[in-house]
């Protein structure tokens, strides 16, 4: 099926890296329209998370080299920047990579159920570009299947730190008293409505949703019993909380270290802890350099979140054993229906030879030829044309001395050792 899957993560890359090659929501259809135009690839599917970037592609023409320079160009990237940071994969490994990812295997938190959901929403927006054939189809129906036996039959999902939980336990660190503290959300979404669970489970009872469209924001804002804001009220704002958590999907940053400043300013330089959890990143990553500013990103929380990883270790070897009987099942069903195709390979190749030939004799039939002497030419034809291409393989057989091969052409062209001694 010519599998090709290329990528960058959290592994390969930093954040300054992977927010260069992040797509938003609203970029993914035209990134698959460019990709199909300048590849001329007719199946494909784009993975864009906060922390990996993917293409998967089922081509006969395409290589990795092609997939990684259309990557660069299309987001004005000098290839040299990610030639260290970009992997790349084909057919079984291909699919085998998949399977983790949507399995939560390689996600920066081991086990975390957001992925799964993110790739059902990377293939629903492939099929809605048009750029999902049969074998992309079969690839990622296999691919949920497995991750949901996943799910079902491990513990891989529990002991889990989230990027919010983890988070929280920095800012303990700095603020005695969370109760007492102020919480902003900019952005709406699951790492968003996490994070606001997250504060009001902590004893947080302040909290704010600020974003563009207020309607967005209504219903994780009813369910924390939290008030809503619009972005153009998002600097006035500011100085008014202690706890700022950001994960929009803009392509710019938001909050420059500007916004900050002034903030502590007003605030008397009390301390801002602020959470970037958005790629590209939401928040200009100099605000980290201001005195009483304490700025998070994805990677600064990944230690915290790998630290009960030993818990989660035995449910990992689990589900990476339910993922390679996935595969094994995966690469039969592929392989039946290589040798199918085959076999319609065969027949069809017959019946345009018996076609153009007929089409022949017929023509002649009706020119007045005798219908007689063109139904003989013809059967001495389709004899011909039928035999020709095992005849010439037969001989190349015979002049190697191939036993083995010569054995399984008189198997496959039905000759017994009676037809050959007659």
């Amino acid at each position: 099926m010519n599998l090709l899957l290329v990528g960058i993560n959290h592994q390969t890359a930093p954040v300054a890296i992977r927010e260069r090659v992040a797509f938003t929501s609203g970029e993914i259809l035209p990134a698959i329209a460019s990709l199909q135009k300048t590849l001329n690839i007719e199946e494909a599917v784009i993975l864009s998370t906060c922390n990996r970037t993917e293409i998967i592609v089922s081509s006969d023409g395409a290589n990795q080299q092609d997939l990684s320079d259309w990557l660069a160009s299309y987001h004005q990237v000098a290839p040299n920047t990610l030639q260290d940071s970009l992997y790349s994969h084909t057919d079984i490994e291909a699919a085998r990579h998949l399977m983790r990812v949507t399995s939560g295997l390689d996600s920066m938190v081991l086990g975390e159920p957001q992925i799964t959901g993110q790739v059902k929403t990377a293939f629903a927006d492939a099929r809605q570009a048009g750029s999902v054939g049969s074998n992309l189809n079969r690839l990622f129906q296999q691919t949920f299947k497995i991750a949901k036996e996943v799910r079902s039959n491990t513990e891989i999902g529990h002991h889990l730190i989230s990027m919010p939980a983890a988070a929280i336990r920095l800012a303990k660190m700095l603020f005695t008293d969370l109760a007492q503290c102020r919480g902003l959300l900019v952005g709406v979404g699951d790492m968003i409505e996490l994070s606001a669970k997250q504060l009001r489970d902590a004893g947080i009872t302040e909290l704010t949703i600020a974003n563009r469209t207020i309607a967005n924001a209504q219903s994780i804002a009813e369910a924390v019993e939290a008030r809503i804001i619009g972005l153009d009220q998002l600097q006035d704002a500011l100085p008014s909380f202690d706890i700022v958590i950001s994960a929009t999907g803009a392509s710019l940053p938001i909050i420059g270290k500007g916004m900050i400043e002034s903030a502590l300013q007003k605030r008397k330089q009390l301390p801002m802890f602020l959470v970037d959890l958005a790629v590209p990143r939401d928040i200009e990553s100099e605000v980290g350099l201001l005195r009483n500013a304490y700025l998070y990103s994805l990677d600064d929380l990944a230690q915290i979140v790998s630290e009960n990883m030993a818990l989660r270790q035995v449910a990992s070897e689990a589900a990476e054993s339910i993922i390679e009987s996935g595969i094994d099942q995966f690469r039969a069903n592929e392989q039946t229906r290589s040798r199918q195709d085959l076999v319609l390979a065969y027949r069809q190749q017959l019946e345009t030879i018996k076609q153009t030939e007929l089409n022949k004799a017929l023509s002649k039939i009706d020119q007045g030829a005798d219908a007689s002497e063109v139904i003989t030419a013809l059967a001495i034809q389709l004899t011909q044309k039928y035999a020709h291409q095992p005849s010439v393989a037969l001989r190349t057989f015979i002049t190697a001395e191939n036993h083995t091969a010569l054995d399984i052409a008189q198997q496959l062209l039905g000759i017994s050792q009676s037809d050959k001694d007659s």
